[in-house]
């Protein structure tokens, strides 16, 4: 196991590509004119549209970039519109969990935007708060979006660097057969084991959620963060894997953690830390999952630091958070296991 968490493919490492979307998250910060809430916003949109943008000439890329962009410009509005409800956090994050799960019958470059939608419904409702209306919200995605589809533009054509080979390798094989050259309905995926599986971790965020509520006042979604980042709709999923991510997505919070005890009260030191954790996870996205969740994790948490002055307070709620994710995360994976058709 030691071995698989420190092998990392170096040909699917994509420096200048983080570079890129750091620097959009730089000129976003630099428009607005503040880290806040709207600035965030912005910076993670950036982020996001840049690491979902696939693969080839940008021709090929910009039709996925906006599509997602739109997306998440309405799951962020309605985001920050469910902040007084439990009820309508779950099912805004239900929703995107099932939806972006069932993008896996797609290919692998639909897969990685399903699993960014869902974090960023996810980051959207951590970051929601009265003091921000859902149009504003919906307004600053779009605004990164599109920042993050020029500096695409301008990067690809100055550089030829992302080859036709980007793609993670642990998301070749979907977890569902119908996931082949010829495109599925969504009807027939539903009704396959990739639907099956789905409904599995739906249904495993959403109870993450409640418990979160119950359990975590302070933190309550981090339990559905560990479920997100650790349960993927990949044929090769298992309990080992599985271990593996959990690990990257706890050392990604105690990173984070003792970070916070050298820059506590430093705006600037916090900044330069969410640049680099996000520079790191961009980077390092294809090339080793459980560096990308180690990275991905930190990301989170610095993001909330830069909007909430108290939010690396109680870090062991959120390492006993991530604990209780990561028991239904594994029992997740053990049922989508066991629920699967067995190979004559």
């Amino acid at each position: 196991m030691t071995e698989d968490l420190l092998t990392i493919d170096w040909s699917q490492v994509r420096p200048r590509r983080a570079a890129a979307g750091v620097l959009v998250v730089l000129v976003a910060f630099l428009f607005v004119g503040a880290a806040g809430t709207v600035g965030v916003t912005v910076g993670l949109a950036a982020i996001f549209v840049t690491a979902a943008a696939g693969d080839g000439s940008f021709r090929d890329r910009v039709p996925g970039m906006i599509s997602f962009t739109l997306m998440g410009a309405a799951i962020g509005g309605l985001a920050f519109w469910s902040v007084d409800s439990v009820l309508a956090i779950a099912a805004i994050l239900g929703g995107a969990t099932f939806l972006g799960t069932l993008a896996a019958a797609y290919g692998p470059v639909p897969a990685r935007r399903g699993l960014f939608l869902t974090l960023w419904a996810l980051l959207a409702l951590l970051l929601s708060s009265v003091d921000t209306s859902p149009w504003t919200a919906a307004l600053a995605f779009l605004v990164g979006g599109i920042a993050a589809i020029v500096m695409t533009a301008i990067r690809l054509a100055i550089s030829k660097e992302d080859p036709a080979t980007d793609v993670d390798p642990d998301e070749e094989e979907a977890a569902d057969p119908a996931a082949t050259d010829e495109k599925p309905d969504i009807a027939s995926v539903i009704r396959g084991s990739l639907g099956l599986f789905a409904v599995v971790r739906t249904v495993s965020v959403v109870a993450a959620v409640f418990l979160g509520y119950w359990w975590f006042s302070s933190y309550p979604l981090w339990a559905a963060i560990t479920v997100i980042v650790v349960v993927r709709p990949v044929a090769s999923e298992s309990l080992k894997i599985a271990v593996e991510r959990t690990l990257g997505t706890a050392v990604g919070v105690g990173l984070a953690l003792v970070i916070a005890h050298v820059l506590p009260k430093s705006d600037v030191g916090i900044m330069i830390a969410f640049l680099v954790s996000a520079f790191l996870m961009l980077a390092f996205m294809n090339a080793n999952y459980t560096l990308f969740a180690t990275f991905l994790t930190s990301t989170i948490v610095f993001t909330e630091r830069l909007v909430q002055a108290d939010a690396f307070e109680a870090g062991w709620q959120r390492l006993l958070a991530t604990a209780v994710g990561a028991i239904i995360a594994i029992a997740a994976i053990g049922i989508g296991i066991l629920s699967r058709p067995r190979e004559e």
